[in-house]
């Protein structure tokens, strides 16, 4: 018993230094961790705001679109603000006023990208050419300054009585052109009085 507790005295300072090499090593990896974090990789908010509202206006002072939302969430690492219940309406020269509702958007200003999610519905005035305009979809892609729509998700657009369902579209407003992926479409030509 004796030669026994010699021994653990014999070890007990090998075993305290091994201790502590452990107690250092584990404190160098959270520093080293704090420091990283510290440089920039939070993903924190700095900026928050209730009942958000935003214009962009045009070359003449003129509204383009307006942003609102019932909450905007801004992080500064990516340049990304997050929205909810958001409506997005457009005041385009030449084009009937259009708006974009969904539970919620992510808008990269680097990128001019707003992506919106969860009940999504596209709105569009009647013009002399075409009546009211309804698109809806799980998810939608939009660049305002290019004035591009697009969704990998399906699509239902009901325009006067016509209706249109398809997986996937890529909609440009400035030239006019949509392209639709399996597109079905229910179209009751116009009847002409005489």
């Amino acid at each position: 018993m004796g030669r026994l507790i010699h021994n653990l005295e014999t070890w007990a300072p090998v075993v305290v230094v091994l201790l502590l090499a452990m107690v250092t090593t584990w404190l160098w990896r959270v520093v080293e961790s704090y420091q990283v974090v510290d440089h920039g990789k939070l993903h924190h908010p700095d900026l928050i705001m209730d009942r958000f509202f935003s214009q962009q206006l045009g070359d003449q002072g003129q509204v383009r679109y307006t942003l609102k939302a019932l909450r905007m969430v801004h992080y500064p690492d990516d340049d990304t603000s997050h929205f909810n219940e958001v409506d997005l309406t457009s005041y385009e020269p030449g084009n009937p006023t259009s708006e974009i509702q969904s539970l919620v958007a992510v808008r990269s200003e680097p990128r001019d990208e707003v992506v919106f999610s969860g009940d999504v519905v596209a709105t569009r005035q009647p013009d002399a050419q075409r009546p009211l305009t309804v698109m809806k979809t799980a998810w939608l892609m939009v660049h305002p300054n290019a004035g591009t729509e697009q969704t990998d998700q399906p699509v239902v657009i009901t325009s006067g009585q016509d209706r249109l369902n398809a997986i996937g579209m890529t909609v440009d407003n400035k030239t006019k052109v949509s392209h639709f992926n399996h597109a079905h479409i229910i179209y009751h030509p116009p009847t002409h009085q005489h």
